[in-house]
């Protein structure tokens, strides 16, 4: 199975894109089996590869000639990076399958999938640390691989806590999400020869779509297609975590609504669809979903903005059409 692309979206840097899968398939292997057969498992499960994507959309939006082999290799270390984290929040989730195909955890186990995850950590530190230039982009992606733990982290901690207020919940997506796109578009930047204010403008749009993609993200917990997602509806809501159609909801609903849904959500695992339903239905009736598509729309609206300073580019149209892909994606 091949990386799974939107549509018509990435087609400027297609090329670009088999190279970096080359370097993905070069750099999964290793003279120890089980590394090279669970990080193939991975790696060939139909990922959208949409960090290296934006990355290099970034490098091209600035408009000047850049080294293109050294931003492959950034953009494959940008990958191994995610890779490494899904492959660490599956044990950590107790995740059956994603994208609908079971996990490396559920196939090789929980311990040696970590230890494996641990290996692509290294390799995204080894690719970058080959080239002299690349300091700047080691420290930036040890921040982002930092925040992106502490978000875990503090998600993990505020898990069923059903009065989470809107701050924590912003901080959690800021740090698990927003800042590996903002890592993913400011690396652009640096590779691409942006000055100071061009990389701050990008790595501003990659913030914006980083908070609109996990709204969306959230939004399919409830609304998604199953067979598209490949995740099964309320799977979050099973796990404890509190998102923001949910806190809307929680915040703004009568007492005696709050306190059937609290009962319900109480359930934690044992929820059934029927019940998923429910909490869905009331959500829906108290404005929950229209809020965050609202808040996901503005974002993506913000990230735009900051394009405005580039020059006209099919990869600047890209960016843009990504930003409406990444709200209104099914899966």
């Amino acid at each position: 199975m091949t990386a799974t692309r939107p549509e018509g979206l990435l087609a400027c840097i297609e090329e670009d894109l088999a190279k970096v899968e080359e370097r993905l398939l070069a750099e999964t292997r290793s003279d120890i089996g089980e590394v090279r057969a669970i990080s193939g498992h991975t790696l060939l499960s139909g990922g959208k590869r949409l960090r290296p994507a934006i990355a290099l959309l970034a490098a091209h939006c600035v408009g000047r000639k850049f080294d293109t082999h050294r931003a492959y290799a950034a953009a494959a270390a940008v990958e191994l990076i995610h890779m490494a984290t899904l492959m660490h929040d599956d044990v950590v989730d107790e995740a059956p399958e994603r994208r609908g195909r079971p996990t490396a955890n559920a196939v090789y186990g929980n311990s040696i999938t970590i230890l494996t995850g641990d290996f692509l950590l290294a390799k995204a530190i080894w690719l970058l640390s080959r080239d002299e230039e690349n300091l700047a982009l080691v420290r930036l992606f040890a921040d982002v691989t930092i925040a992106m733990a502490e978000g875990e982290v503090l998600q993990a901690a505020v898990a069923r806590n059903w009065n989470l207020n809107l701050a924590t919940y912003e901080q959690v997506i800021e740090r698990k999400t927003a800042r590996f796109l903002a890592g993913c578009t400011e690396a652009g930047g640096l590779m691409g020869g942006g000055t100071e204010q061009e990389t701050a403008a990008l790595r501003a749009y990659g913030h914006h779509l980083g908070i609109a993609f996990q709204i969306a993200d959230d939004l399919l917990d409830f609304l998604g297609d199953p067979k598209q997602t490949g995740k099964e509806l309320g799977t979050d809501l099973r796990d404890g975590r509190v998102t923001l159609p949910l806190i809307h909801t929680l915040t703004h609903c009568d007492a005696a609504t709050k306190a059937v849904l609290l009962t319900i959500l109480e359930r934690g695992q044992a929820l059934t669809d029927s019940e998923v339903a429910h909490i869905t239905a009331t959500i829906a009736r108290h404005g929950g979903f229209e809020v965050a598509r609202t808040e996901a729309n503005t974002r993506m609206a913000r990230a735009l903005t900051e394009l405005d300073r580039f020059p006209d580019s099919e990869y600047k149209s890209s960016l843009i059409q990504l930003a409406g892909y990444v709200v209104a994606r099914d899966r």
